[in-house]
This record gives structure tokens, C-alpha cells and sequence, in this order.
């Protein structure tokens, strides 16, 4: 019974030491000090979707951000009844969406479904204010990494968009016209 409970122990271990890693190779946390990435790993939540399965949904009150482990993410909004992808997120490389539920309350702008089967980290915005509150040294450098990252994916996600426009929504600038 004791060798259950050791080995359950070790991987409960090794699972944390595993999503501390992951968590550190994560552009916000990466120069924070070590023990940022471990409270974060410690209050981190794992979570299942399968396939086709909604995740969050646009106008629902939003509370944490979302790590891909593993599996893809369909990102998309509704806009005068019509659904647009807006990106298709995968664990290639350190993936997310939400990141500025850490922040502030709101509601989410967008939708996210289970592309394939997908595994999740989460961190809430009650644990990100834990931790902040603990490490204050490291609050304003995380900020300013979790707005850049929300402009990047911003920029991302237009030109997108602009590549996949339809012709009709092209104008031209009237100050460069001929005339």
C-alpha cells in the first residue's frame, strides 16, 4: 500500500515538474524567477476536450487563459450571423488563448472549439493575482508580455482576415487617386 502511494506521489511530482518546464519555455514566464513558474504549475489545471467540443464561447464571462499541451483549437467569432474562422492554434509550438483574462473581467470576443482532441493547461485570473501578489517584482514585466502577446495575435489574426478578404472590400485610398 505504501508503494502506491510513493509512486502515486512521484508522479504527481514528475507531473508538476513537467508543466513547470512547460510553463517556463512560455514566453510571459520565462524571465520570471523559478518560483513564479512553480506556484503556476502548482495551480495550473489540466483539461480534456475532445474532438468538436466547445471550450469557451464568445459573450460568456471569461476567467482564465488556456496553454496548448496537445490537439488543435479552432479560433473563431460570429459576426451578422455568420461564423469566420480566425485562427487554428496547435501545440507546435507554446500555443494560448486568453491571455488577457489574467487581467481583467470581461467577456470573451471569440469562440474556441476542439479542433482535434486537445489537452489544456489553465490558469485562472484568482491564481495569476495569487501569484502576483506573492512575486509584485514581476507584475508589470508580465503585463506588458501578456499585452504584447494579445498585439501580436491581434496582428496575426488581421492579416488573416485581410488575406482571405473578399475583393468587394477592397477601396481604394481617394488620396492617391488619379484625377
Amino acid at each position: 500500500m505504501n508503494s502506491v502511494d510513493q509512486s502515486s506521489e512521484k508522479g504527481c511530482v514528475s507531473q508538476l515538474t513537467d508543466i513547470q518546464e512547460f510553463l517556463s519555455r512560455f514566453h510571459i514566464f520565462s524571465d520570471a524567477p523559478s518560483g513564479v513558474a512553480s506556484l503556476f504549475a502548482y495551480l495550473a489545471k489540466r483539461e480534456e476536450y475532445v474532438k468538436g467540443t466547445l471550450i469557451m464561447a464568445e459573450g460568456e464571462r471569461c476567467d482564465r487563459i488556456f496553454l496548448i499541451v496537445s490537439g488543435q483549437v479552432d479560433i473563431f467569432q460570429y459576426y451578422n450571423e455568420r461564423r469566420f474562422h480566425l485562427q487554428l492554434l496547435s501545440c507546435d509550438s507554446i500555443n494560448y488563448f486568453g491571455e488577457l483574462a489574467l487581467l481583467s473581467e470581461f467577456n470573451w470576443f471569440f469562440s474556441a472549439r476542439a479542433w482535434t482532441d486537445v489537452s489544456l493547461l489553465s490558469i485562472s485570473r484568482e491564481a495569476f493575482s495569487k501569484v502576483m501578489g506573492k512575486y509584485p517584482e514581476s507584475y508589470q514585466s508580465m503585463v506588458q508580455k501578456i499585452i504584447n502577446s494579445r498585439i501580436h495575435r491581434f496582428i496575426d489574426q488581421s492579416g488573416y482576415l485581410l488575406d482571405h478578404i473578399s475583393p468587394e472590400a477592397w477601396r481604394e485610398d481617394p488620396s492617391e487617386a488619379s484625377g
